[in-house]
């Protein structure tokens, strides 16, 4: 939380201020008056018909746009055709499939007389029922306009579905709007009459918005809240002054518009939001802030709000204030908010993903990773996600990739950060492998991936060694196994700035190095490629990364030709024969396993021993597992089967991307399973199960089976051959170390 005892900035002058946050609606119309009831009685006018730009033009085609109905021969005997309807031979000689397409013909293709007697002759209003009939009533609303009113209506008030009213404006069409306005399945038709016919529309619907309290008065309230949206609040005075000055003060004083519709009552407000309690919300610029009666009609905003759907006053003021102060006000509420059985209150989450900074990411992050399964659950943890995703920074997007890789919900949370980064990613044209790799931070490091620490008369060099720990060297390039504590030769302000950035360093280093070698220790197995213009920005010219990726060997291959080589001290390239080797344009570069070095494994072992290099994970000193041949035919490894296994063991395996099974019969979980490939599960099945209440109560685990299968629950079902080499002998050692020690 901000320091709220540094000095106060002035408080800006409330004629700078909008009227929401000096005079809000909830003062000016305290909640609890009774509404204005007024009888008036809407006109009945001629109808009229009034299109919207290009709405005719659209509906002539309506038709046939969907290909529901194919246009008869312009050769056709229309006089023939219309006889055989007005004749009533169409009713007892046709079936419904034959009539209708030449009911469609005589509509839009016929000389317009014979449409207009076929649409006024009552006997063929059924045939307009079928739901491939609208687009036709379409067509012919846009063809012979009130002409094809009766058939239009009678449809709207026969079947369920209607349409083809849109242009036309009456009272009996306004009646059917309001009574449908907002209901399925018209409710995006009615409202899209309203918004097309703005102040005529609100002019008929001003009697009913006056009607004593129920239902309808309430729909047709919020369909002149919808036409204030979209035309203005004017256009509601304007439609009223048809009724008179009752009318028109009586609209004014409706909640019509957005701003107006608040609680009744208003939600309590804690006392722990107190403005005196919180941090001063500074206008942009930092130099006023907020009034304390100003701050309190805001919180009162935040408390309408939920986590996705914000009172509209709120996005009309936030950009008055300077973004740090805002979030530094929306984390102090969070640390205030009291609220039981929920995370946060609605408004406070609202609050935190609309205005939260990186600062605020950074604190909320490490709480959100302690969440256990239980509180995500009841207390609706998985919003929280949208905190990050919302601000979409690289630093908050880093929080996201870790919590779904760390948090100890596996359930919601890990899956939810998960599908936010897949979500963001392909926004961004990208995988979420290739969103990951671009961001790790680079730790304010130089160009040659160092930083100096400066103690004012002496400083001291920073290096990383193959793990991505930190390291210093004083000024004669000696490693040191610790940086120095500052002396009292040494700058009072510089030495200890440069102490504590160091301590910060290896703490922040220490998540992300384990993160990134892990990465690329999994895409070394799965074979993932990288373009050379990606390796060069994400491994080479990356001040943190390049330590590890120097220390590794690469593949690329181009044109059927595969050359291994490794990054060189000054970031050139270099193959086995340490001669200079430069990525062609359209290489694909991988990390290969030692199954994939074509037999290179010693040769590059001795460069790297040359050059003293230590890997940051077994590339070269892998160990390597080959399955028999009669495994390769098998879906099942029965070597594996039998073992007895500790269950923490099994436990485990959550953290090497492992799943454990759905809780059985008895609160027990039977299997768990790996995912290698997009469509291939490693299972394992075990006995008597884990507990979920009381793992403890049976320590050990039977292995029953080990299988390959499509499903994450199968027992086989697919033949181990079917794995690449390099996966297979990862899936043999990772099998190896679940079982090592065990008793068969």
């Amino acid at each position: 939380m901000s320091d709220i005892s540094a000095p106060l900035a002035p408080e800006a002058p409330e004629s700078s201020l909008p009227e929401l946050l000096v005079n809000p609606p909830w003062v000016r119309f305290p909640p609890g008056q009774e509404p204005p009831v007024i009888k008036l009685k809407a006109p009945k006018e001629p109808t009229a018909v009034a299109w919207a730009p290009g709405q005719r033009e659209r509906w002539l085609d309506a038709p046939y746009e969907k290909n529901y109905w194919e246009r008869l021969p312009e050769d056709t005997d229309w006089e023939k055709a219309a006889d055989t309807f007005s004749s009533g031979r169409a009713l007892t000689e046709l079936q419904p499939a034959e009539r209708r397409p030449l009911i469609v013909g005589l509509i839009m293709q016929a000389p317009l007389h014979l449409g207009e007697a076929l649409l006024a002759d009552e006997r063929y209003r059924a045939d307009f029922g079928d739901w491939r009939m609208i687009c036709v009533l379409m067509g012919a609303v846009a063809r012979h306009g009130l002409a094809a009113y009766p058939a239009a209506m009678h449809r709207a008030g026969n079947e369920r579905s209607f349409g083809g009213l849109d242009p036309f404006v009456d009272a009996d069409v306004a009646q059917l709007m309001i009574k449908n306005f907002g209901v399925y399945p018209n409710g995006d038709r009615t409202a899209d009459w309203f918004r097309q016919h703005g102040t005529a529309a609100a002019r008929l619907t001003v009697p009913d918005a006056l009607r004593k309290p129920g239902p309808k008065r309430q729909r047709a309230e919020e369909a002149l809240r919808l036409v204030a949206e979209t035309h203005g609040r004017d256009a509601l005075i304007k439609a009223a002054r048809f009724y008179g000055d009752e009318a028109v003060e009586a609209i004014a004083a409706l909640k019509v518009d957005p701003l107006d519709l608040y609680p009744e009552p208003l939600p309590e407000i804690p006392e722990a939001f107190d403005p005196a309690q919180l941090p001063q919300i500074l206008l942009r610029g930092r130099e006023q802030a907020l009034p304390a009666s100003a701050t309190r009609h805001l919180i009162t905003m935040l408390s309408f709000c939920k986590p996705y759907e914000p009172y509209p006053g709120v996005e009309t003021v936030v950009d008055l204030f300077d973004p740090d102060s805002l979030a530094e006000f929306a984390w102090a509420l969070y640390q205030a908010d009291t609220t039981p059985k929920i995370w946060a209150s609605r408004g406070v989450q609202y609050a935190l993903i609309r205005m939260a900074n990186d600062a605020v990411a950074d604190r909320l992050a490490p709480i959100v990773a302690r969440w256990p399964k239980w509180l995500v659950w009841e207390y609706g943890g998985s919003t929280a996600l949208s905190v990050f995703s919302r601000l979409g920074t690289d630093p908050a997007l880093r929080h996201l990739h870790r919590l779904s890789q760390k948090a100890q919900d596996q359930k919601r949370i890990r899956p939810g950060a998960q599908g936010a980064l897949e979500r963001i990613a392909k926004e961004r044209g990208l995988t979420p492998e290739q969103l990951a790799d671009r961001l790790v931070p680079d730790f304010g490091l130089d160009a040659e991936g160092g930083m100096t620490l400066d103690y004012g008369p002496r400083a001291f060099r920073v290096g990383f060694d193959e793990q991505l720990k930190p390291f210093v060297m004083d000024a004669d390039g000696k490693r040191r196994k610790t940086l120095p504590k500052p002396g009292v030769k040494d700058d009072d302000a510089l030495a200890p700035a440069a102490h504590r950035r160091f301590a910060d360093l290896k703490k922040e280093v220490r998540t992300v190095a384990s993160e990134q070698i892990k990465r690329l220790e999994a895409a070394m197995v799965a074979g993932r490629a990288w373009t050379p213009e990606e390796f060069r920005s994400i491994f080479v010219e990356h001040p943190l990364l390049w330590h590890i990726a120097r220390r590794l060997v690469w593949s690329a291959e181009a044109e059927g030709t595969v050359t291994h080589f490794r990054v060189a001290e000054d970031r050139t390239l270099a193959d086995v024969e340490d001669d200079a080797y430069t990525l062609p344009a359209d290489a694909r570069v991988t990390l290969p396993h030692p199954l994939r070095l074509d037999g290179a494994v010693d040769a590059w072992s001795r460069v790297l021993a040359d050059y003293e290099i230590l890997q940051p994970f077994p590339q070269l000193g892998r160990t390597i597992h080959t399955l028999t041949d009669q495994e390769r035919k098998e879906a099942r490894l029965t070597r594996f089967e039998g073992r007895t296994v500790h269950f923490g063991k099994i436990l485990n395996l959550t953290g090497r991307g492992w799943q454990l099974g759905d809780k059985e019969t008895g609160g027990f979980r039977r299997h768990a399973s790996l995912k290698l490939t997009e469509d291939r599960h490693l299972v394992i099945h075990i006995e008597p199960g884990i507990r979920v209440i009381g793992p403890e109560e049976f320590p050990d685990q039977e292995i029953r089976t080990v299988a390959l299968d499509t499903r994450s629950y199968g027992i086989g079902d697919a033949p181990f051959g079917d794995l690449d080499p390099a996966l297979a002998s990862e899936t043999i050692a990772e099998l190896t170390r679940l079982t090592e020690g065990s008793t068969t």
